[in-house]
């Protein structure tokens, strides 16, 4: 299904993703900040409280800054450019909140492995059950908003970088 939006050129396009990641950043970095103890999560809520800053992004916005870069590069998504990307940020920066899996998945990437070896095998080729493609996937949607069947198409290209 395409929308029947007016022609939209790729630099409004790339404005658009930069205005979803600037959203997801911050939603990102405040929904973080409520990884405390409930009682503590509960209050704060409860006070309608703002968490102490800083207010640090983590792995999920690293990995939508990919994304928007891969947009910019080539104006859609090139699996093994995303791949080398999402490892390079992970290189310059492996505290972003990772899990387990994905530092795993980046250094063994960034010793040389291929990625698409090491994503079929790792959970079984199953995912690993988390959000992290869902959770870096606005831009896309914000970029491609003209076109569902792209938003589609580029989302699951995105995703099956990673297995999560």
């Amino acid at each position: 299904m395409t929308n029947s939006f007016p022609h939209v050129d790729s630099q409004q396009r790339l404005e658009r993703a930069r205005a979803s990641l600037e959203g997801l950043s911050v939603g990102d970095a405040f929904g973080e900040r409520f990884f405390v103890s409930p009682s503590i999560a509960e209050d704060l809520i409860e006070q309608r409280a703002l968490p102490a800053p800083p207010w640090p992004y983590t792995d999920d916005t690293a990995m939508a800054i990919s994304i928007v870069e891969a947009l910019q590069h080539s104006g859609a998504i090139d699996q093994d450019w995303l791949a080398t990307a999402f490892t390079e940020a992970y290189v310059r920066d492996p505290s972003r909140g990772y899990g387990p899996a994905m530092h795993s998945l980046f250094r063994r990437i960034h010793a040389g492995e291929s990625w698409r070896e090491l994503t079929h095998r790792l959970f079984s080729v199953q995912g690993s059950f988390g959000s992290g493609a869902a959770m870096r996937v606005a831009p896309l949607g914000a970029y491609f908003a003209n076109d569902l069947d792209m938003v589609v198409k580029q989302a699951e290209l995105s995703a099956s970088v990673t297995p999560a």
